[in-house]
């Protein structure tokens, strides 16, 4: 089985060869190639060498592209800090009502924003690289629309409004025009070349918001963007940060094929949650990746792979992003064993 065979059986409900590895891990795919930030950031050359230098290094299954979490919400006009050698973030206090930004939103075209072109344009020259290589591309469509309007705001804002019942016709309407922005997004990614996107709704989990606010908020946009991208044939993977048991049941019925969760999510009420509705990406603890030996590593993965061994439903990597000095040593033990016992 090729390497893209197998991420795509995976997402399909199959079971592979083996289960396959991908890394979230372009922080420290620029740390080790002596590239800041700011020039990762700024060139699709540097963004695309850089994730194939690190492919090669640890010969993963497949590269996840991403840049950081400000991608989508600097094309929607949020204010953005961008640190020399941190990733993007936006500022928590934005200067624009929500009215305002509901305003903005409606002229908003991604084709026009020149850090998405920069962005696109390293999707496809990655695309070329990995159809070569058979290599699997995961191109990260940034936000999700939840994710998006919380950045758009500002996080304190965006929580506070979530909880005030005059403002919901605003937060609705708000909801509908950043699930336009992210469904963009996401054509315009797998048109680049990626064979599936992904997204983060990451403040939609329960670390965050309560299962409520979720269902009420998040819930019925998720479906609508993860039904509208399974009807155009566009696979797609969601990323829920933190604590996600109380809504697994809830993300069984949104048409989404794969979600990655992080180590704070149980796996194994996740992976029965899902069962015939999607499957995991994940779910190892970035850092234990960063600070556990190569050991302790070994063991974690060892455990995880023993829980999907030969029935499909896993596509093991890191939970969330790797940190820049996550030690190279301890991606090769994920990899190495993984080939092994997967």
């Amino acid at each position: 089985m090729t390497r893209i065979e197998r991420v795509r059986t995976v997402m399909a409900g199959g079971v592979p060869d083996r289960i396959p590895v991908m890394t979230h891990n372009f922080l420290m795919a620029a740390r080790e190639a002596g590239v800041t930030m700011a020039q990762f950031r700024s060139s699709a050359d540097v963004m695309a060498k850089t994730m194939i230098d690190a492919c090669v290094r640890y010969d993963t299954d497949g590269i996840l592209l991403d840049v950081d979490t400000a991608l989508l919400a600097s094309a929607c006009g949020a204010e953005v800090t961008y640190p020399e050698d941190i990733a993007a973030v936006t500022n928590d206090a934005q200067p624009r009502s929500i009215e305002q930004i509901i305003d903005d939103l409606a002229k908003v075209d991604l084709r026009s924003s020149d850090r998405v072109k920069i962005y696109l344009e390293a999707i496809n020259k990655l695309s070329d690289w990995c159809n070569a290589n058979d290599v699997f591309l995961r191109a990260n469509a940034d936000q999700g629309p939840f994710s998006l309007a919380c950045l758009l705001v500002g996080m304190n804002q965006f929580l506070v409004t979530l909880l005030d019942e005059d403002e919901e016709e605003h937060l609705m309407t708000l909801m509908e025009l950043t699930s336009k922005v992210s469904l963009q997004m996401h054509h315009l990614c797998y048109e680049a070349g990626g064979h599936c996107t992904s997204y983060g709704n990451s403040s939609e989990g329960c670390s965050v918001v309560s299962p409520g606010i979720f269902r009420k908020f998040g819930k019925p946009f998720e479906i609508r963007l993860d039904q509208q991208l399974k009807a155009e044939g566009i696979p797609t993977i969601c990323h829920i940060c933190g604590w996600a048991d109380p809504i697994l049941e809830d993300l069984a019925e949104t048409g989404c094929p794969m979600y990655e969760f992080d180590a704070r999510t149980d796996i194994r009420k996740a992976k029965e949650a899902g069962r015939g509705h999607y499957v995991l990406s994940g779910n190892l603890d970035p850092a234990m990746l960063n600070s556990g030996t190569p050991a302790e590593v070994e063991a974690a993965c060892r455990e995880l792979l023993d829980l999907f061994r030969g029935q499909g439903g896993l596509m093991i990597g890191p939970g969330c992003a790797l940190g820049p000095n996550t030690p190279g040593e301890n991606i090769r033990t994920l990899v190495e064993t993984t080939k092994k016992f997967g």
